[in-house]
């Protein structure tokens, strides 16, 4: 009996990807934001109408990095019905996971629930949009521009999805998105922040490169977590067949 998957990868034709491959073998820069880093950051930012795309070599690690770049502290409003990645980069950040509860019909984080959960240690939600749904994006701006609260969105259900025809992810703060395997669109593993401004991506792109902002100058305590550019290839050879 041939199994039924409940889900595939997308994946570009193999004749198509191979070309890729042989550029990477030709040029030998396989990491360090390469040609095919940069292509895809822009070759992203203008299908998912956006400013400026981050790339990573994980969602997870992307996570992490939004949270540092906002220099988030204290507690972050979030939503219990997620993967554990979202409440994992809180933890990891030293930072305590407030659980809202979520709308029985959407699935995602109740503004209902927020607001009631502030308190004086409060610097952040953390909504996440559940299947492709929104999250009710203005009540939540709303309720953050009360109290003085970022909003970073999990966005990794949400790949090109829009709102009365804009992305929903030029919504918040930051948002972020996984390029997993199990992900509508994949970089085998992958994910990005999308942000709003250049200096908010300058500082993105310093922590996820150890701090480097030169071969000698570090500005900030940073991570590796650069998408190589194996992945990157296969992010711009599947874009065009998304």
């Amino acid at each position: 009996m041939k199994n039924v998957y409940v889900t595939s990868p997308l994946l570009p034709p193999l004749e198509e990807f191979i070309p890729y491959l042989e550029t990477l073998w030709e040029s030998k820069i396989l990491t360090n934001s390469g040609q095919f880093h940069q292509q895809l950051e822009e070759a992203l930012a203008a299908y998912l109408g956006v400013k400026h795309v981050c790339l990573f070599s994980n969602g997870t690690l992307a996570l992490l990095t939004a949270l540092q770049t906002l220099r988030i502290t204290g507690e972050v409003i979030t939503t219990p019905y997620s993967f554990v990645a979202t409440s994992h980069s809180l933890l990891w950040n030293d930072l305590t996971p407030v659980f809202a509860d979520i709308d029985p019909v959407t699935f995602n984080i109740d503004p209902d629930r927020i607001e009631e959960l502030i308190t004086p240690k409060t610097t952040a939600i953390m909504p996440v949009h559940c299947y492709g749904i929104p999250c009710d994006m203005e009540r939540i701006q709303k309720i953050a521009d009360t109290y003085g609260l970022k909003v970073i969105y999990d966005a990794a259900h949400c790949f090109g999805v829009k709102q009365d025809n804009a992305s929903i992810l030029n919504y918040g703060d930051l948002s972020v998105l996984s390029f997993h395997a199990t992900k509508v669109f994949n970089t085998f593993e992958g994910g990005a922040i999308i942000c709003h401004d250049a200096k908010t991506k300058q500082r993105i792109d310093y922590l996820k490169n150890f701090g480097f902002a030169d071969e000698t100058i570090v500005m900030a305590p940073g991570i590796n977590a650069k998408m190589n550019e194996v992945q990157a290839a296969m992010g711009t050879a599947a874009i065009k067949v998304y």
